[in-house]
């Protein structure tokens, strides 16, 4: 009995408040940045997304994460990534699309979502949360390529412009940065 207190206990603590302490870019100045609002705009596990080149993306390659800010972008992500289900229009003159495709997986229980997006200055950090299957999990044998897309509204970006989008993974880790314009 002990022993599985001790393990609720540690299950508890590993999930609780993970994402105040983890590094940042900014020297830990998150706290202090302004909070973007996200708006779900699609998620899904079924994509073409790194299986239509001639050189496929690696199993073990990190998530490809975009900040999509014109329709021109936004259609050539849609057509190259055949999401699952289909993608609502998007007025850009009204928001941007924050994307993160996980890439091709050999199993169920691969996933990827944005959880917060956070500017100081014109920095913008971007946390993307991926989960994939304990090691030895019964899954079922399918491939899959999970994606995430968000919007954002333009307006709750200051100053806008051109921006650095750098996007992280929960414990800090950067995946990726890019610049769009916002």
């Amino acid at each position: 009995m002990t022993a599985v207190l001790v393990c609720i206990a540690l299950l508890a603590a590993a999930g609780c408040g993970g994402d105040e302490s983890a590094p940042s870019r900014n020297g830990g100045e998150d706290s202090v940045g302004n909070d973007i609002p996200l708006q779900a705009l699609a998620m899904g596990v079924n994509s073409e997304y790194g299986r239509i080149d001639e050189i496929p993306i690696p199993q073990d390659a990190p998530p490809e994460c975009l900040a999509v800010s014109d329709e021109e972008e936004f259609q050539r992500l849609i057509s190259q990534a055949f999401f699952q289900e289909p993608i609502p229009e998007v007025d850009f003159e009204r928001y941007i699309v924050i994307a993160a495709m996980q890439g091709p997986k050999p199993t169920a229980g691969y996933a990827i979502s944005i959880t917060s997006a956070v500017q100081n200055g014109s920095d913008v950090t971007v946390k993307v949360d991926t989960t994939e299957p304990e090691p030895g999990a019964i899954t079922a044998q399918v491939l899959t390529s999970p994606y995430h897309l968000v919007l954002a509204e333009r307006s709750s970006f200051d100053p806008r412009g051109e921006l650095v989008f750098v996007f992280t993974y929960r414990d800090g880790a950067r995946i990726s940065q890019l610049f769009a314009e916002v």
